[in-house]
Formats: structure tokens, C-alpha cells, sequence
């Protein structure tokens, strides 16, 4: 025996909820930044999330009118429309940048019905640098001549009118072998000045151990290059 199938009505879409919920910011923050080619307005809340964004480009305006300030006033009223309908009533405003965009900004936030709690210029000026205390430089250099310690303090040779002479045969010229001398560590015991001098024989590397010295001073490292000699 056959069973009767039930007939099914017709299907009714039921909307059980809607998800395009706007969700309510009562109060912001304005980030206008405008620089002399463009003006670019940013609304955050307290969190720094960001809401609505906008800019001279996408407005519409092309060229040289990004900079002008109808497009900043363009800008920022289509930001505030946004915001606005999300119940937006109080907000803080962060001006940044020196643009001819700056006083229209402001002037369309304004006429916008915000209330205004704040604005702060956080446009960054430049200074002279950091700039140590002469008190401190005079203390750090009696502190360091007060550090004993041994070093190379002279260097003589003959037939070498100034330190940036060059020598036949030799690869470095005369400052470049002064800056490798004092690259030389040396510990001594003794106080007091004491000689010393190289006696070298080429071709090849004059290295800190080829320098003559006596028992007293001893060099921290043999392989500090000093100079290459090309002949003998």
C-alpha cells in the first residue's frame, strides 16, 4: 500500500538576526598628518584602533590640488561623515606636519559638531642634537690621564719630511704605518721612556714582532700587521 508523501509549503526565509551591527564609538581620535603634497586624516579610538581613514588621493583630487587646502577640508568631512553616524561626539585631535592643510582640517573637524577636547601639535622640531655636559667631558678626561698604561708615543726615521710622505718599497704610506703602530698593545712594568726600533729585511711583512724591544716591555700581539715591504 502506497503512503501519501506530505506536501511541503512554500519555504519562508526567516531572519533570525542581523549581523550588520554598527558598533557605537562615542569618542576619538583625530590623526590629521599634512605635508605639502598631501593630507591624510585618520580616526582611531581610545585603543588606537583604526575606524575611517581618508586622503586627498582618494577624494578624487589628482596632482598638484593634493596639497591644497580644499582637499584637506574635502578630507576631512568625508571622515567625519563616517564616524559620525557611529555615534561619535567627542574626540581628541593629533595635528602632525607643516601643509597648507593644517587650519582647513581644523576648521572642517570644527563646523563638524565634535566636540573637541584637545588638540596637540605633535609636529617633531629639529634641535642642535644631544650635546654632552661640559662638566662631564672635564671629569672623563682627568679620569683617563690618570689611567697608567704603555704605548707607542713618538716614531722617528730618517730621510721622511711628514707623516704623509710615502716610502719607495714600502706599500703603506708613512700615516697609514703610524695608525698600525698605535694599534700595537704593549705592557710594561717600568715607568719612564724607553727606546725601541725595527731592523727588517724585505721583501715581506713587517709584523708588530719584528720590533726590537727590551725585557721590560712585552707586545700583547706579535701578529699586528705594521707595513709591507715590496723590496729589500
Amino acid at each position: 500500500m502506497a503512503k501519501s508523501i506530505p506536501k511541503k509549503g512554500p519555504r519562508k526565509n526567516v531572519r533570525i538576526g542581523s549581523r550588520n551591527h554598527t558598533r557605537k564609538i562615542p569618542k576619538g581620535i583625530i590623526h590629521v598628518q599634512a605635508s605639502f603634497n598631501n593630507t591624510i586624516v585618520t580616526i582611531t579610538d581610545v585603543r588606537g584602533r583604526v575606524i575611517s581613514w581618508s586622503s586627498a588621493g582618494t577624494c578624487g583630487f589628482k596632482g598638484t590640488r593634493w596639497g591644497t587646502p580644499f582637499a584637506a577640508q574635502t578630507t576631512a568631512g568625508n571622515v567625519i561623515r563616517t564616524v559620525s553616524d557611529q555615534g561619535m561626539q567627542r574626540a581628541e585631535i593629533m595635528i602632525k606636519g607643516p601643509g597648507l592643510g593644517r587650519d582647513a582640517t581644523l576648521r572642517a573637524i570644527r563646523r563638524s559638531g565634535i566636540l573637541l577636547n584637545f588638540i596637540r601639535d605633535v609636529t617633531p622640531m629639529p634641535h642642535n642634537g644631544c650635546q654632552a655636559d661640559t662638566i662631564g667631558i672635564a671629569i672623563r678626561r682627568i679620569l683617563l690621564g690618570e689611567i697608567e698604561g704603555t704605548c707607542i708615543t713618538r716614531v722617528k726615521s730618517e730621510k721622511i719630511p711628514h707623516e704623509y710622505s710615502t716610502i719607495i718599497g714600502i706599500e703603506e704610506s708613512v700615516h697609514e704605518i703610524f695608525m698600525n703602530l698605535k694599534k700595537i698593545v704593549l705592557k710594561s712594568n717600568m715607568y719612564g721612556t724607553q727606546d725601541t726600533w725595527i731592523s727588517f729585511k724585505g721583501p715581506g711583512y713587517i709584523t708588530a714582532q719584528d720590533i726590537i724591544i727590551p725585557p721590560s716591555v712585552e707586545i700583547v700581539d706579535n701578529r699586528q700587521h705594521i707595513a709591507n715591504l715590496r723590496t729589500s
